[in-house]
């Protein structure tokens, strides 16, 4: 991270430079944006761009700071520093492949005294233990906490159709409501409970790996005993998802995809977790990730999460 530069490409974006200790921006510092975005994957790029498009003035951290040049050049502030890019708004949104973040990002010296009065929106896949315990340990900085979990693609984030589950006190929850509203039609708080929605997310994906596994062994059936899988396609006329699972496998376009094999295998860790918190029996999410390990060993990590079935079709009909 380092101190401040200007990179030629972001030659247009303001910059925030010194913050004191207390967060506050010192003399000769921008004013602050309305809400920081941390991280700039896939779902964080698209977070920020949707408040570029509402006209809502940003601050954006990445650990590559490179990124922040897909960004178009105005409203924005790139921060060099967590520190920074926490001290530049009153609300802070974590998008990070790490379900330890708040700890990972947050647990440094010259950090936690800059969360006190600061919102903080967790969108990073966590477990419920883990959500729990964020809450109680930001708390202890005065700062506020909600958990949200993004249920579309990040080409949905900022249409009608970007749905985002959000969770925590609604006294925390109303006053960033219109915030968030910007991200899409569907921002559906669900409750007071901090980690209802890391409860809910999970058993979404584990309703996902399911169907997964289905796709996955039926088309292993058909092509093992020589049935064409569009035969197969064709039994399911409305179901959106079987048609593009079952028509990737089939047309071999592993290479198409939003979220990768190794980002859902990140999944099945919690899940495999989640189960071991809670005295579960955790032979689903273990079985199903030795699989996914498997296909990430065999160099598949980066491909859509159907080129798991060129691991499942077994020696004998091993993938080209």
């Amino acid at each position: 991270m380092g101190n401040s530069r200007t990179l030629p490409p972001l030659a247009d974006l303001r910059f925030v430079h010194r913050v004191n200790a207390f967060g506050t921006p010192l003399p000769g510092v921008q004013a602050m944006s309305e809400v920081s975005i941390l991280g700039l994957g896939l779902m964080g790029m698209a977070i920020a761009k949707a408040y570029q498009k509402g006209g809502v003035p940003i601050t954006v951290w990445n650990r590559t700071i490179k990124k922040a040049e897909a960004l178009e050049p105005k409203n924005v502030v790139v921060a060099q520093t967590i520190s920074e890019a926490i001290a530049a708004s009153p609300v802070s949104i974590i998008c990070v492949e790490d379900p330890n973040s708040v700890l990972t990002l947050f647990g440094h010296s010259q950090v936690e005294p800059i969360l006190d009065g600061r919102t903080i929106i967790q969108l990073s896949t966590s477990l419920p233990k883990q959500v729990r315990e964020d809450q109680e340990w930001l708390a202890e900085r005065n700062a506020d906490f909600l958990y949200g979990a993004i249920h579309c693609g990040p080409q949905d984030l900022g249409t009608k159709d970007g749905n985002i589950l959000i969770s925590g006190p609604s006294t925390i929850y109303n006053p960033v409501e219109g915030l968030l509203g910007h991200q899409g039609g569907k921002i559906e708080y669900l409750d007071d409970d901090i980690a209802a929605v890391s409860v809910l997310d999970l058993a979404w994906l584990s309703t996902r790996f399911g169907e997964f596994m289905g796709m996955l062994h039926a088309s292993n059936i058909c092509e093992a005993e020589g049935v064409e899988l569009q035969k197969f396609i064709s039994m399911f006329p409305d179901s959106a998802r079987i048609q593009h699972h079952v028509g990737t496998i089939r047309d071999g376009t592993y290479d198409q995809r939003t979220a990768t094999l190794s980002i859902w295998q990140a999944s099945l860790e919690l899940l495999k977790q989640q189960a071991i918190d809670a005295g579960m029996d955790a032979g689903f999410p273990s079985h199903v990730g030795g699989l996914f390990e498997k296909a990430v060993k065999a160099g598949y990590g980066d491909e859509h999460v159907m080129a798991l079935f060129k691991v499942l079709r077994g020696d004998g009909r091993a993938a080209d």
